[in-house]
């Protein structure tokens, strides 16, 4: 056995386990189905209880920031209607990084209602080199990998309608991962809302980067990306998948008492500081499987 046969075995393994633990969503995304609500003026949750999906009413059209799982579009197509709003008038999908799971309605978007698709432009690199790749052929055998209109740079500001959006590239779980940040207001004060782009730490695992090289993802990278956003003085902190900023607890506490439990100061560094506990957990599993082939001989 090679080491790159050793660790695509490994890899293998945890992509079952990942398949199994998701299997009942795959095989109906209506269990994952929550209502949206709204987290601010203009902001509203659209996504599941699997992953996160905002829409941003920016005055000039709506704004989508990721789209959810493929499989799922229907459910992200009635929390829109359900919202308040005509998914017609999804003006821009802006995508936080190359992965399925985030475009997953995008296409459907793009043919349903004409709506613009926005990546990295690293990512959307990667995934023209990773061409029919970068979905899983056994879970979707005939899902396409988007087009996009615009490719975002590092730093960029783009103004859609009365929103302005700005960009920081924090590569790690991808090469091209986006971090997003922008206004937005709470009975009357206002606040930076931000998203850490990409924080899934199984991409960064050594079985993913040994053997996935055109993700291109990185530990060393991550671990900066981090400090690279560590002072935006978020107030809104929104999650890229709901365990990110404890969304659906958020929400039921919401529910229960009221308040805006949204707008919390302390989560954005919480997050991060958490973010950096898994990152070295994972270098120091890294560090050992490095071992184990060593000791094999691979």
């Amino acid at each position: 056995m090679t080491r790159e046969e050793f660790l695509a075995e490994k890899r293998g393994e945890k992509v079952t386990r990942y398949r199994q633990k998701h299997a009942a969503f795959y095989a109906n995304p209506s269990i994952a189905r929550i209502e949206p609500f709204k987290i601010a003026d203009r902001l509203y949750y659209v996504g599941d209880k699997n992953v996160c999906i905002h829409l941003i009413d920016t005055g000039a059209g709506l704004v989508l920031l990721d789209s959810g799982y493929l499989g799922a579009e229907h459910l992200l197509i009635d929390s829109i209607w359900r919202a308040g709003f005509d998914p017609a008038n999804v003006r821009w999908i802006i995508h936080s990084h190359g992965h399925s799971d985030h475009f997953g309605a995008s296409s459907e978007f793009k043919k349903m209602f004409g709506t613009k698709l926005a990546i990295s432009r690293v990512d959307a690199e990667m995934l023209r080199n990773k061409g029919e790749n970068a979905v899983s052929k056994i879970d979707y055998p005939y899902a396409k990998v988007p087009t996009f209109d615009r490719e975002l740079e590092d730093g960029e500001i783009w103004e859609i309608g009365e929103v302005s959006f700005r960009f920081v590239l924090t590569p790690g779980h991808t090469a091209g991962v986006l971090s997003i940040f922008f206004e937005a207001t709470d009975e009357g004060k206002t606040y930076l809302a931000g998203m850490y782009g990409g924080a899934g730490v199984n991409a960064i695992s050594l079985p993913y980067t040994a053997t996935l090289k055109w993700d291109r993802a990185c530990p060393k990278e991550m671990l900066e990306s981090i400090e690279k956003v560590w002072s935006e003085p978020v107030v809104i902190h929104l999650g890229n998948h709901p365990y990110n900023n404890h969304t659906i607890e958020k929400r039921e506490k919401q529910l229960l008492n009221g308040g805006n439990p949204f707008v919390a100061p302390k989560s954005w560094h919480t997050f991060l500081t958490d973010l950096k506990g898994k990152i070295k957990n994972v270098m120091a599993e890294n560090e050992k499987l490095e071992e184990e082939l060593k000791a094999l001989g691979l």
